[in-house]
């Protein structure tokens, strides 16, 4: 079963049959010919591409007429075309981001019951719900990624002047910060609190922070700021 739009499927009396097949993402590479060298050289782009599942359930009207309850899954699915929380219940640790691709199709075969198949476009990393909540970081804080993939955490900095935030091996440099910043490494943005201004003219280094699998070290050069943030540990769905 699962939840998407942050309602569940049961509640549309949908149930989900046992037929799913599932597609690992690939990897997003290039392959190079060179004249005169066997094989191929290999361009690692750095991404993984979404995947596309589909997903076979039946409708069971109970009370309702089985055409109205059709209309509302459609207008359920089908009403926008970008990314919902997708959640299946028998991995709830994780967040999964998917959107409908393509036409909803049902088919009724029986007075009160449907079958339907919908497919989704699976964003390729699923997030750990748990770190999706932000929290506050103290200086010399150890923040361990749990999973095999280098994470893009959301950073929120509260404080202004000169900052150098060290991440591991990685440093973030800020200059002349007026108040403060959010430093969202997913979207590769910095803005400012309220995330109505770009503060790009104030970020002194790149690339964008992550948080490398295993153990990996906070530490800042200036008392007076507090550092917020939501680490987006994620692993291939």
């Amino acid at each position: 079963m699962f939840t998407y739009k942050k309602i569940k499927a049961s509640d549309m009396n949908l149930r989900v049959l046992n037929q799913i097949g599932f597609t690992s993402p690939m990897r997003d590479i290039e392959l190079i010919n060179v004249p005169g060298r066997d094989g191929e050289l290999i361009m690692d782009n750095g991404r993984y591409h979404s995947v596309v599942r589909s997903i076979p359930c039946r409708i069971e009207a109970r009370r309702d007429n089985i055409e109205q309850l059709m209309n509302r899954i459609h207008n359920w699915l089908g009403t926008d075309h970008k990314y919902h929380d997708f959640l299946w219940h028998n991995d709830l640790d994780f967040v999964y981001k998917a959107k409908i691709e393509g036409q909803i199709e049902s088919q009724r075969v029986l007075s009160r019951l449907s079958l339907i198949d919908i497919n989704l476009r699976i964003h390729p990393i699923k997030y750990l719900r748990s770190s999706l909540r932000e929290r506050e970081i103290k200086n010399g804080s150890v923040i361990v990624n749990t999973q095999a993939l280098e994470a893009k955490p959301m950073i929120r900095i509260v404080g202004s002047g000169n900052i150098t935030l060290q991440i591991g091996d990685q440093r973030v440099i800020l200059e002349n910060l007026p108040e403060g910043c959010i430093i969202d490494s997913e979207t590769q943005t910095i803005t400012n609190l309220a995330q109505t201004t770009t503060l790009f003219s104030h970020m002194r280094s790149y690339p964008f922070p992550k948080l490398i699998s295993g153990n990996n070290k906070l530490t800042w050069n200036a008392n007076h700021m507090q550092v917020f943030i939501a680490p987006r540990l994620g692993a291939l769905v």
